[in-house]
């Protein structure tokens, strides 16, 4: 057992790894609160509930606790400071639960269906720290001490890096439950023991006692580089320890970011081993650790978060939250870990782009493959920060004699060139910013497909963003690559891939006939060259513009139309309800009009886009206006008519049909293609009944005066009309076929 006054005169040293073991570290139970006692009883059993895999356990316990004790309530403030030199978080173990609510809650309804992505963090020990280091008050005013040399802590290492990967377990675990599955965080160690970092302590508040970690890039391979999403860099600490500084705190690290955009932990290795003085005295104990760790990283988690979704605004000038004015009017809570969960469930996990897509920078092998297509010469032109504060902010990639450069509103340039093998251009001697290269962004859709597109430039981790003509001005013409499939198809003419290739973009049949495309972002088209089959032939693409993107559904081309492939397969598509059949009209007939308004449905209710090809169009002519079919034409013949109906995500529904056209048509025909339909008791009276409807017919009423038209609703085959309830007057009863568009009709007389 450790006795209390060991604890006394060890100010907190001990190595407690219970729960008991540490309240007898730090004065026993009745030391702390019975409120403290609580929080920090129940994190660590929901914790360890959570590492048994019983959620329902883990949430019954964090249930019961919020009983006395409501998330965001005043109450909390009463769990502030712990006694004795402890370190339990503030409040006591408040973020760490709050997280343990989004683990529970994924782990009592996982994803089966998540598509688990790496992300891949590696801890960075760096071996050695070299400074000067004050030992007085007068001296860190000054900027003046002594020169140290500091070696790592070699408790970072021991028993496979123990008490750093204790302190990123929960953190681990919160990481995928956020993701809802998508992201799982793998630890990886990077030891660069022959590294002495350069070390300093500010002489103003607040204190820093760190100075930048370019060295350690310098020695880090480039394939770690590459290869890392996330990094937490760790050095040997160079905080003043002298009892004297007891009442001063100094900031040894927090959130960087690295060259790809990924984010960058920072901290001294007494981070994870000791308390510093502002926040406790002595070591760290098991319980400490676990529980005040997740309040920091998530600290530090959440500013990547609202970095690098700007459009969001939910840090804006630093640490906002820490105002409450500055809380979005539908966030509860009052306390920091109640912002980033508020901003996570209403803000972060609402964005088109999820989390998971953000949260993974590494140079991966899918994107290289796009970056091969890419020309030089496609970047030329405009670039900005979407906050544009000085000149720097805005630039041009422009070529001279052969030579390009990167040339901003300052008058500033220098010298760019392509590295597509490796994602960016790169930059010489004559850069401002030696050694430091922009990175080029492919335009990415929100289900994580790439297009080899550049959006933006990235240097030095902020985005100077490329501004096209299409649609939302962010989406380049790329979007329109990829394989298509004409409708009716016949021969390999008839389906075939738009691709690009240094540049340039083609289409390529599947008959390996290929013609170069000139883009118009204008009119959403390309035009085929001069060199092809078909010079001056348009692809104008039918674009949808949904929530989360523009998605490119297909094009047309030489009066017929190409569709892609649906993108989420498991997307019901729509279907024929009440086919159109066969058409028999007489020569000359002009213009005939069928209503489809009822030949597509849709399970899921989407909205569907309609078109319509004619395979003849010297005999019919087809558009469609109002969901209505309208037919021109006139010459006898046969044409094949096909209507398409469209969903958003490309899920296609086609009717296909004849329409013949012949010097006299039937007189027999149209009278057996309508069933007997009566009206009853007579069309002057105010009720009128009529029956012999089907399902293939819509009933409407037409004023003779205006043409006002109303749609009467029926059920099974029959309809009531009061006309009571009309304006005085004359009107039509139509019944339309909208398989064949024939009509018949009465008068219905209104006084």
């Amino acid at each position: 057992m450790i006795s209390l006054s060991a604890v006394v005169s060890a100010q907190g040293n001990c190595e407690a790894t219970t729960l008991d073991q540490f309240f007898e570290c730090y004065g026993g139970k009745s030391a702390f609160s019975t409120h403290s006692v609580k929080a920090l009883t129940t994190f660590i059993q929901a914790e360890d509930a959570i590492k048994a895999g019983n959620y329902n356990q883990a949430k019954a316990l964090i249930d019961d606790l919020y009983i006395t004790y409501p998330v965001g309530n005043d109450v909390w403030w009463n769990v502030w400071n712990a006694p004795n030199g402890a370190n339990v978080g503030t409040p006591h173990a408040y973020y760490g639960l709050r997280m343990m609510e989004d683990i529970v809650a994924y782990g009592l309804n996982p994803n089966p269906n998540a598509k688990i992505k790496k992300v891949t963090m590696n801890v960075v020990l760096v071996g050695c720290s070299k400074g000067i280091q004050p030992t007085t008050k007068a001296e860190l005013q000054n900027g003046t001490g002594t020169m140290v040399t500091h070696s790592l802590n070699p408790k970072l290492k021991e028993n496979n890096y123990r008490v750093i990967r204790q302190s990123l377990e929960l953190f681990t675990k919160y990481v995928k439950a956020i993701t809802n599955g998508a992201l799982e965080l793998q630890i990886g160690f990077i030891e660069l023991d022959t590294l002495c970092l350069p070390v300093k302590v500010t002489t103003t508040k607040p204190y820093l006692a760190y100075d930048n970690i370019e060295p350690v890039w310098a020695a880090l391979s480039k394939a770690a580089k590459d290869t890392t999403d996330w990094f937490m860099i760790t050095y040997p600490s160079h905080v003043p320890d002298s009892p004297v500084f007891d009442d001063e705190s100094f900031i040894t690290g927090g959130m960087g970011a690295d060259s790809k955009g990924g984010p960058v932990f920072i901290a001294d290795d007494k981070w994870v081993v000791r308390k510093p003085a502002h926040l406790g005295k002595g070591n760290y104990t098991d319980i400490e650790r676990r529980i005040y760790l997740p309040q920091w990283l998530q600290h530090e988690f959440f500013h990547h978060l609202f970095r690098i979704y700007p459009e969001l605004k939910l840090e804006v000038n630093g640490h906002d939250w820490f105002n409450r004015s500055f809380w979005p009017s539908n966030f509860t809570g009052q306390f920091e870990t109640d912002y980033y969960s508020e901003a996570l469930h209403k803000k972060l996990q609402q964005q088109c782009t999820p989390l998971a897509t953000k949260l993974i920078t590494r140079i991966d092998t899918n994107r290289v493959t796009e970056y091969k297509f890419l020309s030089m010469d496609e970047l030329i032109g405009p670039y900005s920060l979407d906050v544009v504060q000085n000149a720097w902010h805005e630039g041009n990639i422009i070529k001279e004699n052969g030579t390009y450069f990167w040339k901003n509103k300052a008058n500033v340039q220098w010298e760019v060139k392509p590295s597509f093998t490796e994602g960016k251009l790169t930059t010489g001697k004559d850069s401002p910013y030696p050694g430091k290269d922009f990175f080029l962004e492919l335009y990415q859709t929100t289900e994580g497909d790439y297009y080899p597109g550049v959006v933006s430039l990235k240097y030095q981790s902020e985005l100077y963003k490329k501004r096209f003509g299409l649609m939302r001005n962010t989406i380049p013409i790329e979007i329109a690559l990829g394989s298509y499939k004409r409708v009716p198809t016949i021969n390999a003419q008839h389906t075939g891939t738009m691709i690009k290739t240094k540049g340039d973009i083609l289409w390529k049949n599947d008959s390996a006939e290929q013609c170069v495309l000139v883009p118009n972002t204008v009119n959403a088209s390309f035009t085929a060259t001069q060199n092809s089959a078909t010079p001056n032939e348009k692809f104008e693409l039918i674009l949808v513009d949904t929530k989360c993107g523009v998605y490119t559904l297909g094009f047309k081309y030489m009066n017929y139309y190409y569709w892609k492939p649906k993108r989420a397969l498991t997307d019901e598509s729509p279907y024929v309800r009440n086919a159109i059949t066969n058409i028999e009209l007489s020569k000359g007939f002009g213009n005939h009009t069928i209503d489809i308004r009822d030949v597509f449905a849709d399970i899921a209710g989407d909205s569907l886009l309609m078109f319509v090809t004619s395979t003849d169009t010297t005999l019919v002519t087809a558009k469609i206006e109002n969901q209505k079919l309208i037919l021109s034409g006139g010459n006898e013949g046969k044409a094949t008519l096909y209507v398409m109906a469209l969903d958003f995500n490309g899920g296609l529904a086609i009717n296909e049909f004849d329409v013949v056209i012949k010097s006299t048509v039937s007189v027999a025909e149209p009278q057996n293609t309508l069933p007997e339909i009566t009206v009853l008791p007579s069309i002057a009276h105010d009720v009128v009944n009529v029956s012999g409807l089907t399902t293939n017919y819509i009933l409407t009423l037409t004023s003779v005066v205006n043409g006002h038209q109303e749609y009467i609703p029926f059920a099974g085959d029959k309809a009531t009309i009061d006309v009571r309830q009309l304006s005085s007057g004359m009107y039509l009863l139509v019944i339309t076929d909208k398989s064949t568009g024939q009509l018949k009709w009465k008068n219905v007389i209104k006084y």
